[in-house]
């Protein structure tokens, strides 16, 4: 919410604005795959803490960086570092709760708590604090999450994935260089019809996503709509999402995951689509904020629970050993 607010703050037109939020997602795309080998090869905790470490330190520089150049590396680097931090605490939960609904609702509760109070927060800080106050309270919130992967056991990787404590401490810079067999291995997976199926899901989910995290704050601004007001909405969309989560596991009793996620994924997307249609009725903007929330919390159960249950166990685990003697 905060760096197209900053963006519009510098007179960025709003083409350029798109351009340098997309430019957010241009390393996952193409180092996601070779990020979660690394994780593999590493363990997510030790990989967390570094990428947890960068986050806490990347915001403070958005506010001393007026050139667009400048922030589009900026978006570089910290969607590449959300993203794989995101993939180490996905395979965590995989792994540990065996993609048990239940407990991966309830991980998405939590996950959601931080959507209900940080936009939220975070527009009065930029309302009443300026730029410093906002980003400035985006680099202390990922200081709590470098404060919560170091109480993690440190031995959580090891009791996950069944490797010895050696094995996981062994590292050389080779891990940290793209290797193709590690791109082959994660396309095969997409011969599996579950797999490919989520990842057009998932594809489809950050599409809305992308809209909201950079049109849907510019747009509410331009029709006077204030930081604190936008930043509302959104944590109504982190409210829904409360629920959302916690609603996976009973959906599924009734329902096939396959058809929940699709019903779902799409509504997500409809859902930020027709803002421009609802003008500053805030009312109209809230009911669709947190149709959209409850949309995307319940999405992200269903994802990460036929992830785990669909992958095909025996190709994770010729990858690992391969990583793993790698």
């Amino acid at each position: 919410m905060i760096v197209p607010i900053w963006l519009l703050q510098q007179g960025v037109p709003g083409w350029l604005i798109g351009i340098t939020i997309g430019c957010r997602h241009i390393g996952p795309m193409l180092l996601a795959i070779h990020g979660g080998a690394v994780i593999d090869r590493l363990g997510a905790r030790r990989v967390m803490i570094v990428l947890a470490t960068i986050s806490a330190v990347t915001p403070l520089l958005y506010p001393v960086t007026p050139f667009i150049w400048a922030i589009i590396v900026l978006q570089l680097v910290t969607g590449l570092v959300d993203s794989l931090g995101w993939v180490g605490a996905q395979t965590l939960v995989t792994r540990v709760m065996k993609g048990d609904a239940t407990y991966t609702g309830r991980m998405s509760f939590c996950t959601r708590l931080g959507l209900l109070i940080g936009p939220a927060i975070s527009g009065v800080a930029w309302d009443h604090l300026g730029p410093w106050g906002g980003f400035g309270l985006i680099g202390l919130w990922s200081a709590g999450i470098l404060y919560s992967v170091l109480i993690l056991p440190s031995d959580i990787d090891h009791q996950a994935d069944g490797k010895s404590e050696e094995q996981n401490k062994q590292w050389s810079m080779r891990m940290l260089i793209p290797q193709p067999a590690d791109y082959i291995a994660a396309f095969k997976l997409l011969v599996l019809p579950t797999i490919f199926f989520v990842m057009a899901m998932s594809l489809l989910r950050h599409l809305g996503g992308g809209i909201q995290a950079s049109f849907y704050g510019v747009h509410l601004k331009d029709i006077g709509i204030s930081a604190t007001t936008i930043g509302l909405l959104i944590s109504i969309n982190g409210a829904f999402g409360l629920v959302g989560s916690l609603s996976a596991a009973p959906l599924q009793r009734y329902f096939r995951a396959h058809t929940l996620l699709l019903f779902l994924v799409t509504g997500s997307i409809a859902f930020v689509a027709i803002t421009p249609l609802l003008g500053d009725n805030v009312t109209s903007l809230m009911l669709a904020s947190g149709a959209r929330g409850w949309a995307m919390a319940a999405s992200l159960v269903f994802l990460i629970l036929m992830i785990a249950r669909y992958a095909d166990t025996d190709i994770q685990t010729c990858r690992e050993k391969r990583w793993g003697s790698g």
